[in-house]
């Protein structure tokens, strides 16, 4: 029965973004921005092709297999997961991009690989691949084992895996494929680069330079159709998986069910790694490549070649030229990520059972996420950039609006967009983990004497630290690589990482964003090497109600 409404919800999802395409083909708007639309689901569903088979592919080897190196695998994944769009962009650009090793070598300069529509959902769904897998190994870490221990009885792991296993976690698949959708649309880091045509910019790229030229109102005026029918998809796919996940609360297994590979064992581990090699070796050596590149001159012929001495001093040199920028994206992220688990975990707990506690979650989330970045940046000036009593005395002897204090001398109005950026990836990880507990637990806390309040304090997030430190990290991440929420209301003085990459690859200076993108991706590395170190020794909290029975 699971398997079958599972999947009936999951066509009844197909047939809604195939209507919602035909509605916003037929929105009522200016003849650009209809063609924009068009453009953006394009892009959206070619991302959406790469991402989830890889994805769900990854996340089904690495969690249900015991393959060797699985957990170095895993790691590599959570490096991807963590990096920012223009350190992936870096990557694939430095290999097949216009003036990348295999362009110069192999390709036509005029004709690169990765150049239109085609390198942008190529760099997009790769990028997405890390978080798909993501989404999907959560969804498969909550499956019921005791089902798929009785299935195995009498059916092989592939029959087991269809039909038991991938059904249950059918939210997480839908999430991802939401996330992917909606990240793919509203960015803009990768379609500034290669939709140089204006005949191919995404809605989110149009609003974007109708707003550089000051036409707010009627770029707004422009965006909003497709931003609320595409947020009208949302809600329509997050109901899906509020039903979906209502239909259970399993506690979480502390040790999922896994598949034995018999002879196909060699054959999966090769899979594993080839694609791990692919997604993450490719891009770090053309980085590396890039870095390293110089010119020598032998009479009056140059010859092109590679330098060890060079590729170290360049990316040595990185975080102290680009310092500022990395202590200015660290602040802002982290006081970004705080924010949008703080509220998050409100709302995901509301919305742990379902029905209409669940909307104002799904209200938010869909906003969140349909919005497009240059609009949420449009709004916060909009709000802050006001000469509003008090002032305030300055050092300087001069005085200032206390909310213009705010909007120029403070990082707030960047901490409150890459929030909003962040806010309904956190909300939908913490919703499903909410979902999970045992409302035998709860109920027995309630009748122990505890407050709605305790029973979340003293119950609930000890038993969901963990995804709740996994949500927090992966706002971090979203917040620290984003570009399109906090372009417009960075404030002066403050720099940030993603705004100088972006210059620098406009401006054509390929060894140094080869070097800071490959300083991201050593910081990175050690920071999901440290998560997982952490994840790994630290026992599950014990409470008090951990011995009473769960609804199964």
């Amino acid at each position: 029965m699971l398997r079958t409404n599972g999947w009936k919800l999951l066509s009844l999802w197909v047939v809604v973004l195939g209507g919602a395409a035909f509605v916003l083909f037929l929105v009522p708007a200016q003849s650009d921005f209809r063609g924009a639309l068009l453009n953006s689901s394009i892009l959206a569903a070619g991302a959406a092709t790469i991402s989830l088979p890889l994805g769900a592919l990854l996340a089904i080897l690495i969690t249900r297999f015991d393959l060797p190196g699985r957990s170095i695998a895993a790691a590599c994944m959570g490096v991807l997961l963590f990096l920012p769009l223009y350190v992936q962009l870096s990557g694939w650009d430095a290999a097949f991009g216009k003036l990348g090793w295999y362009s110069l070598s192999h390709g036509s300069l005029a004709m690169p690989l990765l150049a239109g529509m085609r390198g942008a959902i190529f760099v997009h769904g790769i990028a997405a691949v890390p978080w798909v897998a993501l989404l999907v190994g959560i969804g498969l870490s909550q499956v019921d084992p005791t089902q798929e221990e009785a299935a195995l009885l009498v059916a092989p792991p592939p029959v087991v895996l269809w039909r038991i296993t991938l059904p249950q976690a059918l939210p997480s698949i839908i999430a991802a494929l939401i996330w992917t959708t909606v990240s793919t649309t509203s960015e803009m880091t990768v379609t500034n680069i290669y939709l140089i045509n204006p005949s191919q910019w995404t809605y989110t790229e149009r609003f974007y330079m109708r707003l550089a030229s000051a036409e707010v109102g009627g770029a707004t005026m422009a965006v909003l159709p497709g931003a609320l029918a595409l947020a009208i998809v949302v809600v329509i796919a997050l109901s899906i998986v509020a039903r979906l996940s209502s239909r259970r609360r399993l506690a979480m297994p502390s040790r999922p069910v896994t598949f034995s590979t018999g002879r196909g064992r060699p054959v999966l581990t090769g899979l594993l790694w080839l694609i791990v090699i692919v997604l993450l070796g490719i891009p770090a050596a053309s980085l590396i490549s890039k870095a390293g590149f110089v010119v020598r001159h032998e009479g009056g012929t140059r010859i092109a070649a590679w330098s060890a001495a060079v590729c170290f001093r360049e990316v040595a040199s990185a975080p102290v030229r680009f310092s500022r920028e990395f202590l200015g994206t660290a602040a802002v992220a982290f006081g970004a990520a705080t924010i949008a688990v703080i509220a998050g975990s409100l709302l995901a707990w509301q919305a742990r059972r379902g029905g209409w506690r669940s909307w104002p979650a799904i209200l938010f989330v869909a906003l969140g996420l349909a919005i497009p970045g240059p609009l949420v940046g449009a709004a916060l000036i909009q709000l802050l950039n006001h000469d509003l009593p008090p002032a305030i005395q300055l050092a300087d002897g001069t005085s200032k609006s206390w909310l213009l204090l705010l909007y120029d001398n403070t990082p707030l109005a960047p901490i409150v967009a890459q929030a909003v950026r962040a806010l309904p990836l956190a909300t939908m990880l913490l919703w499903h983990s909410f979902a999970t507990l045992g409302d035998d637990v709860l109920a027995a806390a309630a009748l122990d004497g505890c407050t709605p309040r305790q029973v979340f304090w003293r119950v609930a997030l000890p038993q969901r630290w963990r995804a709740i430190l996994a949500a927090w990290i992966v706002a971090f991440a979203v917040a620290a690589g984003d570009l399109a929420w906090a372009h417009l209301v960075t404030p002066p003085g403050l720099d940030l990482l993603q705004r100088r990459v972006f210059g620098l690859v406009h401006s054509g200076v390929e060894e140094q964003v080869a070097a800071i993108s490959l300083v991201n991706i050593l910081v990175y590395a050690l920071l999901a090497t440290l998560v997982m170190w952490l994840l790994q020794r630290l026992k599950p909290s014990r409470s008090p109600l951990r011995s009473l029975p769960v609804q199964s």
